[in-house]
């Protein structure tokens, strides 16, 4: 797909902060497969310098290759598919767009046959001043006020209708519209992405429980109260960093900065589930060339 990206005047492309926010979800679910970018191409029919196009936003990427690495990542491809509608909108400037103006030609086709006599006629006089608005315009502003009525009525329609008459297509829409709910919780969390679980975007946002900085680079442990899970988050790393989330009593999780698009995003742990008596014992590691650097949280 073509780079059709709004322009700065003079300047590069831009990048709409909804392609941007596709970029990052993409990113996070090419973690999740653990396939690199060969990897990818061999598993799907886009080739290893498309993904690099469509990973860093420089390239909005077909509906098909979000859905299939939905799949490789074992994801529900609902939130990944909704961003892509809202970059595609962005991206092909339809979020924005405003009528065409009407060429000569398309007014030229909307005159009437006695209009066109009139012209062609020898000695005939000209047209009236009014018939120099273009025809053509007055079946859109009836289209308009007809597609105006049609919302109200499909609104008061709704509204009228209790949720046991609607029908059944009508629910399942308004259900996928709906905010979702953590896909877990607690012990059942372990071990998964808290992006994957909507434990990171819950209605009750995560809280950062402790963070240490080391060199620009920044590891965050995340708390959600409404899955009872802790994880680990580098920010900023570079690649071969690791970082662990170790909490007593469970296993250890972990995660890794394997190439550019880790570090242009962030890298998340798996998660484990933790009770309120844990959380003082939590303890994030950032390994990086054989150094190792750990602190443990104090939440409040």
């Amino acid at each position: 797909m073509s780079e059709r990206g709004p322009r700065r005047a003079g300047g590069p492309r831009e990048v709409p902060p909804e392609c941007a926010r596709l970029a990052t979800t993409l990113r996070e679910l090419r973690v999740g497969t653990g396939l690199s970018l060969a990897a990818l191409a061999t598993k799907t029919p886009y080739s290893k310098s498309s993904w690099e196009r469509y990973l860093n936003g420089r390239t909005l990427p077909p509906r098909q290759a979000v859905e299939q690495l939905c799949a490789l990542a074992g994801v529900k491809p609902q939130r990944p598919l909704a961003l892509w509608q809202l970059a595609e909108a962005a991206w092909s400037g339809r979020a924005g767009r405003t009528g065409r103006p009407e060429t000569a030609e398309s007014a030229a086709r909307s005159t009437t046959p006695k209009e066109e006599v009139a012209r062609t006629r020898p000695g005939a006089a000209p047209p009236p001043a009014d018939s120099a608005t273009p025809r053509s315009r007055i079946p859109w502003l009836y289209a308009g006020a007809l597609g105006v009525l049609a919302l109200l009525a499909a609104g008061t329609l709704i509204v009228l209708a209790g949720p046991g008459d609607r029908p059944v297509g009508d629910r399942t829409a308004a259900a996928d519209f709906s905010a979702p709910g953590p896909g877990c919780h607690a012990a059942s969390c372990t071990g998964k992405g808290a992006e994957d679980q909507e434990c990171s975007t819950a209605a009750e946002p995560p809280l950062s429980l402790g963070e240490q900085r080391l060199d620009g680079t920044m590891v965050k442990v995340r708390h959600s109260d409404v899955c009872d899970t802790v994880w680990a988050r580098i920010d900023r790393g570079t690649r071969g960093d690791r970082v662990e989330l170790v909490v007593p009593g469970h296993d250890v999780q972990q995660a890794q900065v394997k190439d550019e698009f880790d570090e242009m995003s962030s890298v998340s742990t798996p998660m484990t589930a933790v009770s309120d008596a844990e959380l003082n014992r939590v303890r994030a590691c950032l390994m990086r060339q054989g150094e190792r650097r750990c602190f443990t949280v104090t939440p409040d």
